[in-house]
């Protein structure tokens, strides 16, 4: 067994890294590391390690300024899977496992360090595109606030805020002062939820950023249907039923619930429940954590935004 480390976040978005079997893997900022990434600012000079001794491979912090995080958890040494996110810095990898050839006879359980050259993509040239992870600092936010509203405006869709009163009962009051269209997602009243449509300059950013992050207010959808198409199918989830008929309220807007159920749903699940959306944006364990998902042919897809 190999590991592959893409890149899907980051300053070198596109990059493939290989680890083959037998070997540990150190990954930083500068030279001293194995495999540098001088372009990500954010990394520690050796920030994590891949091991991979053939038959599993773990990820381990060497003690990073920073943290590393496995699907959005900061973690010191974990074992990996197919499919698995891996945070570092300002870049974010998708884990792949792949069968390869065993070491040698006596050294398979050997481990030695190797500094392999990556696997590039698209004819060996390196491909760059735009990255949250180095996002400008916009005007009246924070640098981590920052990052969380280029990666919710970068890709020009629009915005829409699940807005939880239950959360915090003044968030009513700050739809009514805000002059945004905004639409309660339950007209009878059990469930005071609200679904607002956000442009890059909305009023109610100020709050819900600077205020709302880390307390479970709302998640971001992003969309290039209209507000009355999304809540539709926001509506069609709202309520599940027992095995006796009696109705529940599915709470999937609360960041505790997605976290939990969203990134493991099988692939025809999440299309359904995706629907007219392209990503969700939601909080992580911590404040400093925002997780990115979107949808592909194998099911959800998972990146984790530092906002740092």
């Amino acid at each position: 067994m190999e590991v592959i480390l893409e890149a899907v976040s980051g300053p070198v978005t596109g990059r493939r890294i290989e680890v083959r079997a037998g070997t540990i893997l150190r990954i930083g900022r500068t030279p001293k590391s194995d495999y540098a990434i001088g372009e990500d600012s954010y990394l520690s000079s050796q920030h994590f390690a891949i091991e991979c001794d053939g038959l599993r491979a773990r990820v381990r912090d060497l003690e990073s300024s920073n943290g590393t995080f496995l699907n959005g958890n900061k973690v010191s040494e974990e074992t990996l899977q197919e499919g698995d996110s891996v945070m570092a810095g300002g870049s974010t990898f998708t884990v792949h496992l792949s069968e390869a050839a065993t070491p040698a006879q006596g050294h398979a359980a050997a481990m030695t360090r190797t500094a392999p050259t990556p696997v590039m993509t698209v004819a060996q040239t390196r491909v760059e595109r735009p990255t949250t992870g180095v996002a400008l600092t916009r005007e009246g936010f924070s640098r981590g606030q920052s990052v969380l509203l280029n990666a919710l405006y970068g890709a020009g869709e629009s915005v829409l805020a699940v807005m939880d009163a239950v959360r915090d009962s003044r968030i009513p009051a700050f739809l009514d002062a805000s002059g945004e269209r905004f639409v309660p997602l339950d007209p009878s009243g059990r469930a005071q939820v609200f679904v607002a449509a956000l442009g890059p300059d909305s009023r109610l950013l100020d709050v819900l950023v600077k205020d709302g992050w880390g307390h479970g207010w709302c998640s971001y959808f992003t969309t290039r249907a209209s507000l009355e198409q999304a809540c539709t199918h926001l509506a069609g989830y709202l309520m599940l039923f027992t095995a006796d008929g009696h109705p529940v309220t599915f709470r999937y807007w609360d960041p505790r619930v997605l976290r939990a159920l969203a990134p493991h749903m099988p692939a025809e699940e999440a299309a359904a429940f995706f629907g007219p959306f392209t990503r969700m944006v939601f909080e992580g364990e911590k404040p400093e954590i925002g997780i990115e998902l979107s949808l592909t042919a194998r099911g959800t897809r998972q990146q984790t935004l530092v906002l740092l």
